[in-house]
């Protein structure tokens, strides 16, 4: 009797964990796919931007707001993503600024950030 005891208990201590692991999994998915469709805002405002302004780089503060958004919704999930995409949002507060300091290297380009929502959404399979 003691041994049907300890299986059942074993069994609800699995299925518990088992649970708990799957809602984990649940979340961080839940996380990725804000982080993409944060990235996909601004990237299409900000290609948007560009095509309808011949590529001229002006301060505009609402794409320094929505990439801002993106890298706060990227930092849980890739560190280093979500510091590019947080240059990307200081660079739309004074695109000269950083041309000038020559730092326009820091700034991921959209051609790169395509890339880079592809691996967030594999990462959601």
């Amino acid at each position: 009797m003691a041994t049907l005891f300890d299986i059942k208990i074993l069994w609800t201590v699995f299925k518990d964990v088992g649970s708990y692991i799957t809602g984990q999994a649940s979340k961080k998915k839940e996380g990725i796919a804000k982080a993409h469709n944060s990235i996909n805002q601004a990237f299409i405002r900000t290609y948007d931007y560009l095509r309808n302004n011949q590529g001229d780089y002006l301060p505009k503060p609402e794409l320094a707001e929505v990439w801002s958004q993106a890298a706060t919704d990227v930092m849980n999930i890739d560190r280093g993503l979500g510091e590019m995409l947080y240059n990307k949002s200081r660079f739309w507060l004074d695109p000269e600024l950083y041309f000038n300091l020559n730092r326009q290297s820091e700034i991921i380009e959209l051609n790169q950030l395509v890339d880079e929502m592809e691996r967030l959404r594999m990462k959601l399979k």
